[in-house]
């Protein structure tokens, strides 16, 4: 039987413990009602908040991961735009070649040439525009590469199944990628073709000399300066920008292998204060020293050493024979003196050609390929014979000494007309076949970014279910369990204020 006290009332304080016990619980329950959640503090379950956190983690880098996949997914639809109108503009490059190689056309086949020339030209510039227009690591070719798309969800940071993989190298679509740089449809052109790589631009500058047959029939020079630094781009601007250069009819381009061709219809020589060398055009040739000269692929040619002499001076004889250059029932001799330096050897034979009237007007002409002089060459765009004599003197200099027999001289390598636009033909269905597979990389890359879009979103979902059953708080739970306790802190609030009043009723006893 317990004791009866004034000092201590044990009813009471077991009341305000209950009542403290009921309140902290409804008080929790009210704050997981309020915010929805179960875990509030780490002391509500530190170790379901840790497991809690990572989910939440994962699913934030699984929603950028989305967003990147969808800039993608954005970039590579923009590339397939491009690439489509290409296909569109090989198409109607491939009906004006058509057009150029059919024997009974009879229009200006470099109208269409022309037009074909703006059609490459709006394939370069559009490849330049989605990042397929040059080599891997240029702004023009800043997709011309294995792309990455972090998307997340691997088992670790540095998982491979992080990221999603494309691999758009060696897709480039310009001319240049499409192997189209050297296609003629026109009347017939020849080329010089440079001896290096300029895709990725030259380092120092360099100056052409150009020389083409001016209106009286003479060799006409001028120049065109490169600068240094200057992309292959800059170059072929310099080039085709050039108001000599366009008078000329000549164009330049770059071939399949980034090295620049320079075109034309008409004659010309070109040569580079720069020697052959990494960095720089080569446009001499393989090995070529600064100021060596470039014949043009069209042009018939015979090229002779020249050697320094030692002794008295001899008269040398160029003789001319040809049905197309008009010497063919006499041969045409041209005489100059020999000199004791291979320089002045070339010197005089140059000069003495090209001062005749006769093989001027016969479109006739030398040329010294070497800046030292060891080299002549004789061109025309006609075929033709060419032999050497000497006067037989005892110890007399004999520059050019390699041609004592008179040889046909033949292999123009002109392209067009017809053949040249069946040739383009081919290379345009080449073409055709070169695109679709980089068609086929985007597409590929698309649905590959749209499936990790899809697994992710699942993914994100997945997560956020499990985040939640952690996380969160179950209402309905918390519904009830709010009742209960309203009615156990009422309950208790009245057995206090019992346990209080009992105190009380221990005065009657005093009265």
């Amino acid at each position: 039987m317990g004791n009866f006290s004034l000092i201590n009332n044990s009813s009471s304080t077991v009341s305000q413990s209950k009542l403290s016990v009921t309140s902290n619980k409804l008080s929790s329950t009210l704050q997981r009602l309020s915010s929805g959640l179960r875990i509030n503090k780490s002391g509500d379950d530190a170790a379901g908040l840790a497991i809690a956190n990572a989910y939440r983690s994962d699913i934030s880098v699984l929603s950028q991961g989305v967003r990147n996949a969808n800039d993608g997914l954005s970039t590579l639809q923009i590339v397939d735009g491009g690439l489509n109108t290409i296909s569109g503009l090989l198409d109607r490059a491939s009906t004006l070649a058509a057009q150029s190689a059919s024997g009974t056309f009879t229009g200006d086949r470099d109208t269409l040439q022309a037009e074909l020339n703006k059609v490459m030209n709006e394939i370069d510039r559009q490849a330049q525009n989605i990042g397929l227009g040059g080599a891997n690591g240029t702004e023009e070719g800043r997709f011309n590469k294995q792309i990455n798309v972090y998307i997340g969800g691997g088992a670790s940071a540095t998982s491979a199944g992080n990221q999603v993989s494309f691999d758009l190298s060696a897709s480039r679509v310009d001319r240049t990628g499409l192997s189209l740089t050297t296609i003629n449809i026109g009347e017939g052109s020849g080329n010089v073709t440079g001896a290096q790589d300029i895709s990725a631009g030259i380092t120092a500058a360099e100056v052409f000399t150009f020389q083409t047959v001016g209106s009286s029939g003479q060799l006409s020079p001028f120049t065109v300066t490169l600068s240094a630094g200057a992309t292959s781009s800059n170059v072929l601007d310099a080039i085709n920008s050039d108001a000599n250069v366009q008078s000329a009819g000549i164009e330049a381009s770059l071939d399949s292998t980034g090295k620049l061709v320079l075109s034309s219809a008409s004659f010309f020589t070109v040569s580079s204060d720069t020697a052959d060398g990494a960095n720089q055009t080569g446009i001499g040739g393989a090995g070529a020293a600064a100021d060596d000269v470039a014949i043009t692929g069209a042009a018939n040619k015979q090229t002779v050493a020249v050697s320094a002499g030692a002794g008295a001076a001899a008269t040398q004889t160029l003789s001319f024979t040809g049905d197309e250059i008009g010497f063919s029932g006499s041969a045409k001799n041209v005489s100059f003196a020999a000199a004791a330096t291979a320089a002045a050897g070339a010197t005089a034979a140059v000069a003495a050609v090209n001062a005749d009237v006769a093989l001027r007007s016969a479109g006739v002409f030398a040329v010294a390929n070497k800046a030292d002089g060891s080299q002549v060459s004789v061109v025309s765009l006609n075929a033709f014979n060419l032999g050497v004599s000497s006067t037989s003197v005892a110890g007399a200099d004999n520059n050019i000494d390699t041609l004592q027999t008179q040889t046909a001289v033949t292999g123009a390598t002109l392209t067009g007309g017809e053949q040249g636009a069946q040739d383009a033909i081919a290379a345009l269905r080449a073409a055709v076949a070169t695109l679709g597979q980089v068609q086929g990389k985007v597409g590929a890359g698309q649905n590959t970014l749209s499936q990790a879009i899809d697994l992710a979103s699942a993914q994100i979902t997945n997560y956020q279910a499990a985040e939640s059953s952690i996380r969160d708080a179950d209402i309905a739970f918390e519904a009830s369990n709010l009742a209960r306790l309203n009615t156990l802190q009422q309950a208790g609030v009245s057995a206090l204020a019992q346990a209080n009043q009992s105190s009380q009723a221990l005065l009657s006893l005093l009265r």
